[in-house]
């Protein structure tokens, strides 16, 4: 199983207040799935998946991530595990604006190891799957929105990541755009990586196999 929560429990605290955002979540998901995670604003939609792309840290129950039990391991361990497996996008696209597209889609590899010819065929390879061979000179802020979204699409695929989290990646798009992201999203799913996508937009549900409903910090449904 690639990843596998048991009776995690998150709360926040701030002072004398507390409030327990999830509750006892169990989740199993195998390698190659595309999951839509849905729910009201502040049902722990969002919580769940920095979880489970830890960035967050849980209070209780336990999180195996292809085979790494996360509770036990230093933050060193790890950080290399994240970067090695997982990559999100962003809503809001977290794109440095006055870079180019190349250089934008470039940043996971900028901290890794890697020649320069590689380097430079990795960024060309990524960006000519979502259709931006011909923008990659141009800067951040000059996109659209959805061009946008696609750069931010190439950077998670740059590296052949094995977990991809999305959250609210259409939040920001109009229908037709948020519809090619979706085929953008499925088509990297096809080659087998996992895709899981926090979304509040039915159309995007019901483009993924799976659907898991949360409410109050616990999953309501589990939908196949």
């Amino acid at each position: 199983m690639l990843i596998e929560l048991r009776k995690v429990d998150k709360i926040y605290r701030s002072g004398t207040v507390s409030f327990q955002a999830l509750k006892e979540v169990d989740l199993s998901v195998e390698e190659g799935e595309m999951i839509a995670i849905c729910g009201r604003s502040g049902a722990g939609k969002s919580t769940l998946l920095h979880i489970i792309g830890c960035i967050d840290a849980f209070d209780g129950g336990s999180y195996c991530l292809d085979g790494n039990d996360v509770g036990k391991l230093r933050d060193g361990q790890l950080s290399k595990i994240r970067n090695r497996l997982i990559v999100f996008i962003m809503q809001d696209f977290a794109l440095v604006p006055k870079f180019t597209v190349f250089d934008n889609i470039a940043i996971p590899l900028y901290l890794g190891d890697i020649k320069m010819r590689k380097f430079q065929s990795a960024v060309q390879e990524a960006a000519a799957e979502v259709g931006l061979s011909g923008l990659l000179g141009k800067k951040a802020n000059q996109l659209s929105g959805g061009q946008k979204q696609r750069v931010a699409i190439a950077r998670a695929i740059v590296n052949s990541p094995k977990i991809i989290l999305a959250d609210e990646p259409t939040g920001a798009l109009d229908a037709a755009t948020a519809g090619e992201i979706i085929r953008l999203l499925k088509q990297q799913n096809e080659k087998g990586i996992t895709v899981i996508v926090v979304t509040h937009d039915n159309m995007v549900a019901a483009a993924c196999p799976r659907v898991i409903r949360i409410g109050d910090g616990r999953i309501l449904s589990d939908e196949k």
